[in-house]
């Protein structure tokens, strides 16, 4: 079987899923550590809305120290939580936005190391046009744990499975929407090779799985990560 891997070349810009990069989750990926430089660290409003995938994954390398405070730091301010806001509904606002900061926060140490997303972006996620955010939001509960059976070196499966385990947080950020369930229920039916649901979600996501080559184990994996959403 022929699928990609979890680590995925930050050239193939062709995918149209959020979670993409070349990043381990581990602590062995370099972070910015300090955040001393406070506001001064955004990208701006104009470059989150109009900049390309690729740049969006060093925009997301900004913002996310912002997110998540080390011990020591003062908190987010009032201040910095209105600019993050801003910033990432801008970002979110289209596909290669939500992309490239997902790509680096799913599988970033910042976000593996709490259990609930930090309030801003909870804001900026549930605020995001649905049509963009849910099917890319799917993807990032679906490639991940679909990586966990084709992986067989360990620490792979585990970062797979970690990144999954994210992905869920994000996309229990806007479950009960009516788009969620839609596209939930169409993966399961995929997963399950039955034809209940929209016929526009069922064949969009047939062809998903088709491109991946997703086999029995993983839509076995996928139809019970999804189930919750369904």
């Amino acid at each position: 079987m022929k699928l990609l891997p979890l680590l995925f070349a930050l050239s193939t810009r062709r995918q149209a899923f959020a979670f993409v990069a070349n990043y381990p989750c581990t602590t062995k990926r370099c972070t910015i550590s300090s955040r001393s430089t406070g506001l001064a660290a955004l990208p701006t409003v104009n470059d989150v809305g109009a900049d390309d995938f690729m740049k969006q994954l060093g925009h997301a390398s900004q913002i996310i120290p912002l997110l998540h405070p080390q011990e020591g730091d003062d908190g987010v301010s009032d201040e910095e939580s209105a600019a993050l806001l801003e910033v990432l509904c801008r970002q979110f606002s289209h596909s290669d936005g939500i992309r490239g900061f997902f790509a680096v926060y799913l599988t970033s140490p910042e976000s593996l190391t709490v259990e609930e997303v930090p309030g801003v972006l909870a804001d900026a996620v549930r605020g995001a046009d649905t049509d963009v955010m849910v099917p890319l939001a799917c993807m990032n509960v679906i490639m991940p744990t679909a990586m966990t059976s084709v992986h067989k070196d360990p620490e792979l499966k585990e970062c797979a499975a970690q990144t999954a385990s994210n992905g869920k947080k994000i996309l229990r950020l806007i479950k009960g929407n009516d788009d969620v369930v839609k596209n939930c229920k169409a993966i399961l039916s995929v997963c399950q090779g039955s034809e209940e649901g929209p016929k526009d979600l069922i064949d969009y996501w047939e062809k998903f799985f088709v491109n991946y080559k997703y086999e029995d184990q993983q839509k076995n994996d996928i139809a019970l990560a999804v189930s919750e959403f369904c």
